[in-house]
């Protein structure tokens, strides 16, 4: 049941990743001066330090932002588009358990597309000749605490998706919270403080997804 949930989920989802890898590689490729699109986004310019100076961090965490908030509505509501959530709740498992797989697919899926726009830009930093700044790989580390931050935003949207209530109401609430709280967690300086927050919210967040999960009528 959880192999098919899983291929289930990658199968529905599979064009969210593809839009939302195709956007953070053009966030990638700007301060690399090789984006297919000149203009659309901040071109690279001289002496900026990869990373630290150029823009990429903050367009990541906008891009990566809006890629997890679309992925955690489309995985929250999607099923109940045809009632199709009817029969999955219905199956021999938890409902835990089903909504722990969509909560594991959609961050694996996140993760790793936002991962590898890091990574190339990382790599292309790293290769003697790119560029006349000096790069070490832990300057990177905003990049990665500009990911951990966007995972809440997902989280965000998927409870805003499965809570029973009001949309014009308090059912957005838990977006706005993840929002407000990845924003602030964004611009702490130090990363020993600001990872340690991140993932006690996201432990949060995981804990009231699969408790409204198991507790909400969904007939």
């Amino acid at each position: 049941m959880t192999s098919a949930l899983t291929l289930k989920e990658l199968r529905e989802n599979a064009w969210i990743a593809a839009l939302g890898l195709v956007a953070l590689l053009l966030v990638a490729l700007s301060p690399m001066g090789l984006s297919p699109l000149p203009g659309l986004l901040q071109p690279a310019r001289g002496g900026q330090i990869p990373f630290l100076s150029d823009a990429f961090v903050a367009q990541l965490f906008l891009f990566s932002g809006v890629v997890a908030i679309g992925l955690g509505f489309r995985q929250s509501l999607g099923d109940f588009f045809g009632e199709s959530h009817l029969f999955l709740l219905h199956r021999p498992v938890s409902r835990r358990r089903v909504y722990a797989t969509k909560l594991a697919v959609g961050l694996a899926i996140y993760l790793v597309v936002a991962g590898i726009s890091i990574l190339l830009y990382a790599v292309w930093a790293a290769w003697p000749g790119t560029h006349a700044s000096p790069f070490a790989w832990s300057m990177t580390l905003p990049a990665w605490t500009s990911l951990l931050a966007a995972s809440a935003l997902y989280l965000g949207a998927f409870l805003s998706g499965i809570r029973p209530a009001a949309w014009l109401g308090t059912r957005l609430m838990p977006l706005a919270a993840a929002c407000g709280f990845a924003a602030l967690a964004f611009t702490l300086p130090q990363v020993a403080i600001a990872w340690p927050l991140l993932i006690a919210f996201d432990a949060l967040l995981v804990m009231l997804v699969l408790h409204v999960a198991q507790t909400r009528d969904f007939a």
